[in-house]
Order: structure tokens, then sequence, then C-alpha cells
């Protein structure tokens, strides 16, 4: 389960470092890897929970606003949930996932 949930993340981690400038595609991939990450992180808590809590609340706590509902990613330019900041959130929290399961 381990290994499987390593290459999980590294998946998502290469998909979203693929992420470079803000257009419609590539908002919609960012949404999606999101939800794929959100997904993950059910698993990951599901195989050390203790282990991924922080991990995991703490990404949840970083999205926006209604973000389960309609998309709502923005260009930095508009607000704090700017297209890249999320990007960068994103791949920070798959980090530390990645980090944390390393040392498991």
């Amino acid at each position: 389960m381990k290994n499987e949930l390593f290459e999980a993340l590294s998946a998502l981690h290469r998909k979203v470092a693929d992420i470079k400038v803000f257009d419609a595609e590539n908002a919609a991939l960012l949404r999606q890897y999101a939800l794929e990450f959100e997904a993950l992180g059910t698993r990951l808590l599901s195989f050390a929970p203790d282990q991924f809590k922080d991990v995991v609340t703490d990404y949840q706590k970083t999205l926006p606003e209604g973000f389960h509902g309609a998309p709502n990613v923005h260009d930095d330019t508009d607000n704090g949930d700017g297209f890249y900041e999320s990007v960068s959130s994103l791949n920070n929290h798959i980090n530390d996932a990645v980090e944390v399961i390393n040392g498991i």
C-alpha cells in the first residue's frame, strides 16, 4: 500500500509540475488535480491517519470557498486565491505527503 500511495503521489506531483501558465485548460487541470489530491488524501488517511492528518487538513483549509461547487480558479491578478498560488499550494502539500510517506 505504501508503494502504491507513493507512486500515486509522484505521478500527481509530475502532473502538477507541468502546469506552467494560466489558461482555461490549465485551470481545469488544476481543479482536476486538486480533486485527485483530495481523493488521495482519503486513501492516505485510511493508510496512516495520524501521520497524514495535518497535511490533508491543512490542504483542505487552503481551498477557496465554494471550491466544491462551480469551478472558481482565478489568475494571480484577481485575489489571494490566485491560480499560481493554488498550483504552489497543491505542489507543496503533495511534497509534504511524500515526505511523510518516506518517513513511514
